[in-house]
């Protein structure tokens, strides 16, 4: 089955840290050689407060609207089975993490209210989704049964500490996350982080990598894609899972554009939003490099970078799952 989903930036977090908390938007354009039987989602942002989650296959063709709500849904990803979407949907009051049948139908509101919930991300049994929220007045990792009942807060902090964007690990048992704790800077630097999925002490992973615009595994769980922000732009890190083995595998120039959708998100520019294929040998993104934010792929090594889309508006926010 394949239909269509979205991811893209978030919103301005508490206590002056900006964290990107991905949201998707996209068009396509040529990645035959990808894997079969995978489905890439990420948001296009239509203006005006406006973005919808899409889905394609890896080549860019069967393209598929999945949302219809107002505002901007974002943060897409498909879950284990292929069946539905979890995502986030944003305005500027708040947003809320809602799941969609990729069939059809109305979406189902896990968590409402006027704080932000955002970045769901699933287990891999599909049972449960970890997000992040300022539930409790400060950014922290939760998760909750898929059906939005059973909510647990696993990080307690205070201001300008922030927990954002946690990634389950392909096995279950972890949560990759980002998180300016013990930076020198918390206000402008983060860095990622893992934690035991049922709650407990992290181990930080990096140093000065300053990751704004998502993580993400290797489907075998050794190894990391990340984003790392120099001279204000993003560039994607792989690493291996203990956090040895750093390796940038883009280099896109000083002076790229910058953009933050509707005024809602924060400022982007450069490669943004990284997701794994299910075979491991891709990884999706979003990139203004070429000017527009549009989606495309490289290998884990850093070769073979190809632009997947081709839209007339801009396109981030990038997931990759079953189909």
């Amino acid at each position: 089955m394949r239909r269509a989903g979205a991811a893209l930036v978030g919103p301005a977090l508490a206590g002056g840290g900006v964290v990107a908390v991905l949201l998707a938007v996209a068009g396509f354009g040529g990645c035959g050689d990808a894997p079969p039987q995978s489905a890439i989602s990420f948001t296009r942002y239509e203006g005006n407060g406006r973005g919808h989650v899409f889905t394609m296959a890896p080549d860019g063709s069967d393209v598929r609207r999945v949302t219809s709500a107002p505002g901007v849904q974002a943060h897409s990803t498909i879950s284990p089975d292929g069946t539905r979407v979890a995502y986030s949907q944003v305005n500027r009051a708040g947003s809320s993490i809602a799941v969609v049948d990729r069939a059809g139908g109305p979406p189902t509101v896990l968590n409402r209210g006027k704080q932000w919930s955002l970045v769901p991300s699933w287990s891999p049994d599909g049972a449960r989704i970890a997000f992040t929220s300022d539930a409790d007045g400060n950014y922290e990792i939760y998760t909750m049964a898929s059906d939005g009942t059973d909510v647990r807060q696993l990080t307690f902090t205070k201001p300008p500490i922030q927990h954002v964007g946690p990634k389950y690990s392909p096995d279950g048992s972890q949560l990759l996350y980002a998180t300016d704790k013990d930076e020198a800077d918390p206000a402008n630097q983060q860095d990622i982080w893992v934690m035991p999925s049922s709650g407990g002490p992290g181990t930080r992973l990096t140093r000065g990598i300053n990751d704004r615009e998502s993580r993400g595994w290797s489907p075998d769980g050794t190894r990391i894609v990340t984003q790392t922000v120099k001279n204000g732009v993003g560039q994607l890190v792989v690493l291996n899972a203990d956090g040895s083995g750093l390796r940038q595998i883009t280099d896109f120039p000083a002076g790229t554009p910058r953009f933050a959708p509707g005024g809602i998100f924060p400022v982007m520019s450069g490669a943004v939003t990284p997701a794994w294929s299910p075979a491991g040998d891709w990884i999706a993104f979003a990139s203004n490099h070429e000017g527009q934010y549009e989606v495309y792929r490289i290998r884990p090594d850093g070769t073979g970078i190809a632009r997947i889309t081709n839209s007339p508006e801009p396109e981030l926010s990038v997931g990759w799952g079953p189909d």
